[in-house]
């Protein structure tokens, strides 16, 4: 019972930590808003991301390494404004928190069709990120990672996206 209470304090504190550490990140401007907005309109996107390793990265971590912020970081996507943990590296882990560029205003597959640059700038202007090497080697690096294994960018790119779905997107 005491373990138990231990590890969920331990758990508790790395998450006040992440807020925290998140909170002073530039894009914290933004809220997240779970995969379940991402999900309705981007089906294959979502099917696809899934059946990846992102999609359950935070399951693979030790009770004890749940509590460490420093595994947390890069396991976990953010907390939501009502404090639900965003477990797992979600649509928002990569792409950024979604209140603002969720908006049908923005995400519109009618407008996008009929002006894709300027809604994708609309998107870009709240807060979506589409994310490179640069994004991916901010958890993707040796350092702090005893399970390393050598990330390369263009081998690796096309397994979050499969390249049919990838296609679909543009």
């Amino acid at each position: 019972m005491i373990r138990k209470f231990v590890i969920f304090s331990t758990l508790l504190l790395a998450m006040v930590a992440f807020v925290a550490m998140m909170a002073s990140a530039e894009e914290a401007k933004h809220e997240y808003v779970g995969n379940k907005k991402c999900k309705g309109c981007h089906k294959d996107q979502f099917k696809a991301w899934g059946e990846t390793t992102h999609a359950t990265s935070f399951d693979k971590l030790s009770d004890e390494e749940k509590a460490k912020p420093e595994c947390a970081k890069c396991h976990t996507s953010g907390t939501m404004a009502d404090g639900t943990l965003l477990e797992g590296v979600t649509c928002e882990g990569c792409h950024g928190p979604g209140s603002d560029y969720k908006s049908p205003k923005i995400m519109s597959k009618k407008k996008y069709k009929a002006d894709k640059e300027a809604q994708r700038k609309l998107a870009l202007e709240a807060g979506l990120i589409l994310p490179g090497e640069a994004d991916c080697v901010t958890c993707h690096t040796k350092e702090g990672n005893t399970n390393f294994k050598p990330f390369e960018f263009e081998k690796r790119k096309g397994e979050v996206h499969p390249p049919a779905v990838a296609e679909a997107e543009k």
